[in-house]
């Protein structure tokens, strides 16, 4: 797999230890306002699952993190060996499952050979993922905890009912340049900070040149956008193509779909997700 110098946030910094710490008590609450016994959290040797899982060990001690690995056949044999040291180095448990025999039996029930580089087959992978990680978050009745970052979320790279499919998203309201600056704090390996990022769908595969923008130019405009920047005011100020504005605000656009559950055709005075919605903290007595 290509491997690449750490990426840098061009964004301003964090609060490092102050945004660790609001992390680490929002999932440590919703764990325990759910019930539940822990976390269980999917591990792909990259970033974002490597922090998500370290903030949950320093929220709920490394008794009550299950990490789960899910590899195919294009997912690099380094992958594995830096998932197996890094459950090794935070103490927890760590369960391994082949999915290309899930993906060789569903070829063969629909007789159509599979092929990683066209998109039913390479949203085929995270759905099945996640069919086997809440089988195991059931079974160990835990909450799963997913690695979704701000970037990727707001231009919808990620599979709608796949990875996106999981209970908390600690990450989900942090770009993903920033999510470096935490990695650094908790200490990531540098192995894993000079990774490549890369879902692991077809062979040789990364983000950056799936996504057709680098990280930090894509978290320079979404920053620009969400502060109420207009496209001429971003492209002076990043010297970027007024194109590569286009394309991400086409992106988040396009994707609005994949953010929202299932859409509600509004017939009664107060509607499901709409304008009837339960508070996440229980309010007691009604």
């Amino acid at each position: 797999m290509t491997r690449k110098a750490e990426v840098k946030s061009s964004l301003p910094p964090i609060d490092i230890n102050h945004v660790i710490k609001i992390i680490s008590d929002f999932i440590k609450t919703r764990v325990e306002e759910s019930k539940r016994s822990g976390i269980v959290v999917g591990l792909s040797g990259g970033i974002d699952s490597t922090v998500v899982v370290s903030l949950c060990v320093k929220a709920l001690g490394s008794d009550r993190v299950h990490g789960v690995f899910f590899p195919s056949s294009t997912t690099p044999p380094s992958d594995y060996k830096d998932v197996e040291q890094l459950c090794k180095s935070l103490n927890i448990s760590l369960t391994v499952v082949d999915i290309q025999k899930l993906i060789d039996v569903f070829s063969s029930t629909i007789k159509t050979p599979e092929d990683s580089r066209l998109m039913e087959w390479a949203n085929l992978k995270p759905r099945l993922r996640q069919t086997v990680w809440y089988y195991y978050a059931n079974k160990l009745n835990c909450l799963i905890c997913g690695g979704g970052n701000k970037s990727e979320i707001m231009i919808g790279y990620f599979t709608k009912y796949g990875d996106a499919a999981v209970d908390l998203l600690p990450l989900g309201d942090i770009y993903k340049t920033q999510i470096y600056q935490l990695g650094r704090a908790l200490k990531i390996p540098e192995k894993i900070l000079n990774k490549a990022p890369s879902a692991g769908l077809w062979k040789d595969q990364t983000d950056e040149e799936e996504i057709g923008i680098t990280y930090v130019e894509l978290d320079q405009i979404l920053y620009g956008l969400e502060r109420f920047q207009t496209d001429e005011e971003i492209v002076n100020k990043l010297n970027v193509p007024l194109s590569q504005v286009k394309k991400v605000k086409s992106l988040i656009y396009r994707s609005e779909h994949k953010r929202r559950g299932p859409i509600i055709f509004k017939m009664g005075i107060r509607t499901p997700t709409i304008d009837w919605r339960i508070p996440l903290v229980e309010p007691g007595e009604y």
